[in-house]
């Protein structure tokens, strides 16, 4: 890789964490800047047989096999967005927390309806599981626990669970942890602590575990997930998609803690400008999605026709 490289990977790994830490897809923005396939397939080589050259000393070889330079590089960006957009989401969630919210509501909403559109046809096998997985979903999130747990095996969960947004297009990592109840604690808490020396053991207690829990499960769910979206891909994004529907509550703005119990009290918000304000803010967050979702689409097909091509080629 030339410098140049390096800095363009630099920066599209910065695009992709600075969505990673809000409601929409990492793995759709990765689509859309042209890394997704070398990303997964950079962690794909991440197997026994490169990790057997690593122990041997052959580290040309290792970083060939795996293009550890690309990946490596990309996750520097990464981590520098995460952290940068943490850091001023701190301060967002404590003076507009019902704006954060209801532009985290347009971006979820605006995000199902583009993994709905990439289903195509809706057989009644599809409508079922997404249903289903919409009511456990909604179930969930109206007995989810509101608090934060700090627990190093369900932390290494929500690695592994909140990894997912970053290879899987239009799956939101972020969403999920808000469903988990850890998005504060490890977005707005944990990642800002470690931009400082003074809390970097805080956040590293809390992060550790995480960035464990998200290496396997990007390691492992690659595999997972590639086999599920080319055997079964229509039902996976419907039972995905099922998910997104059924956590939306989460995200609702106007709602309050139970005291003593992991359970919310809903309530209509008050005809006034904050509603309004609320209102446009899910306008925006919808518009961003959407507007991604475009390119994302315009890329795809990009790639199908030059992939057309070569094979027209090859024929002949």
């Amino acid at each position: 890789m030339t410098i140049k490289q390096y800095i363009s990977t630099f920066f599209k790994g910065m695009a992709m964490g600075i969505v990673n830490v809000i409601p929409v897809s990492s793995g759709t923005v990765s689509l859309i800047i042209g890394v997704f396939e070398r990303f997964i397939n950079s962690i794909k080589s991440l197997n026994l047989k490169a990790f057997k050259l690593l122990f041997k000393g052959e580290f040309s070889e290792f970083a060939k096999r795996t293009d550890i330079k690309f990946l490596l590089t990309l996750l520097i960006g990464i981590m520098a967005g995460m952290i940068l957009t943490a850091i001023s989401l701190k301060a967002i969630f404590k003076k507009y927390e019902v704006y954060a919210y209801a532009f985290f509501i347009g971006l979820i909403v605006a995000s199902i309806i583009y993994v709905l559109g990439t289903i195509g046809k809706k057989t009644p096998k599809m409508i079922i599981l997404m249903i289903i997985a919409a009511v456990f979903s909604f179930y969930l999130s109206l007995k989810s626990n509101p608090y934060p747990n700090d627990n190093f095996l369900y932390l290494m969960l929500c690695g592994a669970v909140g990894a997912l947004g970053m290879i899987v297009p239009g799956i939101s990592g972020s969403h999920l942890m808000l469903l988990m109840g850890n998005y504060e604690l490890i977005v707005t808490q944990a990642i800002p602590q470690i931009a400082k020396w003074s809390t970097w053991g805080q956040g590293m207690m809390i992060l550790l575990p995480f960035v464990i829990g998200a290496v396997v499960s990007i390691i492992s769910v690659s595999y997972l997930l590639s086999w599920l979206m080319k055997e079964y891909r229509n039902e996976t994004l419907s039972v995905l998609s099922g998910f997104m529907i059924g956590s939306l509550p989460v995200v609702y703005p106007w709602k309050e803690v139970l005291p003593g119990m992991f359970d919310y009290y809903f309530y209509m918000p008050p005809m006034n400008m904050e509603l309004v304000v609320a209102i446009l803010m899910a306008v925006i967050g919808a518009a961003l999605v959407l507007t991604l979702s475009y390119y994302s689409k315009k890329k795809e097909e990009r790639m199908a026709r030059k992939q057309k091509r070569l094979a027209m080629k090859s024929e002949c």
